[in-house]
């Protein structure tokens, strides 16, 4: 790739990495080829469609292919990539061509290294004005079939949390949710220290006193014997009711169509109103349960039934047929002081580019 030199080919790959993932883990790997980019993903293959665990995928590859583009445009790049390039080599998710001194500068290459996932409980005003608001507006534009909601009036609030609070006590209260939630973070960092892969318990937001009972009910029997005391419907509220009550603004992407393709355009939807409010000094909580449990194929990988009738019927009463994919919180808040790390560019590079 003669027209890349070595540092801004890093740049671009260093930016894609630091897009988020649902556990901080990106399985992918890059492979060069010329003018490309080729990713493969690295586990032995994509989680069935129709389920929440593939929304997870497509949506986080969306966000890294839409950080790399914004990275590249920095130097007038062009990236214009492909899903599913090769329908023969199932592995091969993404190809990603450079086209030089072909692409605007988008000024949101800036904000990539300063977005971070903050659970703080309080997200303080003050409330967008009507031109930042605007900017966010624009940002989710870029992708016409995504669509960003705002449930600020109280009454659509309302209706959101307690769909929140729903799919959030479900993964307290089943077992396969709770090991897959606990699974992800890595309690041997403790709570002072970051970590390549996975989340540090540092980043997650709870308060010093309830860490020790926190770390306990990672254990499935200190879990269930807590829940008979209620303490799944009690995390629940913590988890989403009450930062959402507290937050200036509460945002929702939804499409028409739950296909592969929209649900990775709501990856690179979400990641650009991410940088956006970024810029704007604000930060930012994915909060996507309720929706992507609501999902027809979520009872097959888990999730009651019975509850996952109730996310999808209680979304249809507010949305129609619009079908929600991500939900977030926005507002101003001081960093954690312990952000999730990431590996290195080569730990994400393909073997054969030695």
């Amino acid at each position: 790739m003669n027209h890349l030199n070595p540092d801004t080919l890093r740049f671009i790959l260093e930016s894609a990495i630091l897009a988020p993932s649902a556990d901080n883990q990106h399985r992918v790997r890059f492979k060069l080829d010329q003018n490309a980019i080729r990713v493969t993903y690295t586990e032995p293959a994509l989680p069935p469609p129709g389920g929440y665990k593939r929304a997870l995928v497509l949506m986080s590859l969306g966000a890294l292919v839409e950080n790399l583009t914004i990275a590249a445009s920095r130097f007038g790049i062009q990236a214009v990539t492909a899903l599913y390039p090769d329908p023969n080599q199932p592995d091969w998710v993404l190809q990603t061509h450079l086209q030089p001194d072909q692409a605007v500068v988008d000024p949101l290459w800036q904000s990539i290294s300063l977005r971070h996932t903050n659970r703080r409980v309080f997200f303080h005003g003050p409330q967008m004005s009507e031109a930042e608001r605007g900017e966010l507006d624009a940002a989710a534009n870029a992708f016409p079939a995504c669509q960003l909601l705002w449930l600020d009036d109280p009454a659509k609030r309302n209706h959101a949390l307690r769909l929140m609070r729903l799919a959030e006590t479900e993964r307290f209260r089943t077992r396969l949710l709770h090991d897959e939630l606990f699974s992800a973070i890595r309690f041997e960092a403790g709570w002072r220290e970051t970590c390549p892969e996975g989340l540090p318990p540092g980043a997650l937001g709870v308060e010093p006193p309830l860490r020790p009972i926190f770390a306990l009910l990672r254990h499935w029997p200190a879990m269930r014997l807590a829940n008979l005391l209620g303490a799944h419907y009690m995390l629940g509220w913590r988890a989403c009711d009450l930062p959402c009550r507290l937050a200036p603004h509460l945002g929702l992407l939804a499409v028409k169509n739950s296909d592969d393709q929209s649900v990775y355009d709501v990856g690179r939807t979400f990641q650009r109103v991410w940088l956006a409010a970024t810029s704007q000094g604000r930060v930012l909580q994915p909060m996507p349960a309720s929706a992507i449990f609501a999902l027809e194929g979520a009872s097959v990988e888990g999730i009651p039934i019975a509850t996952q009738h109730s996310l999808a019927d209680g979304w249809k009463s507010s949305l129609g047929e619009a079908i929600p994919l991500m939900l977030f919180r926005t507002g101003f808040a001081k960093p954690l002081a312990v952000a999730a790390g990431r590996a290195g560019v080569e730990a994400y590079a393909d073997t054969e580019n030695g």
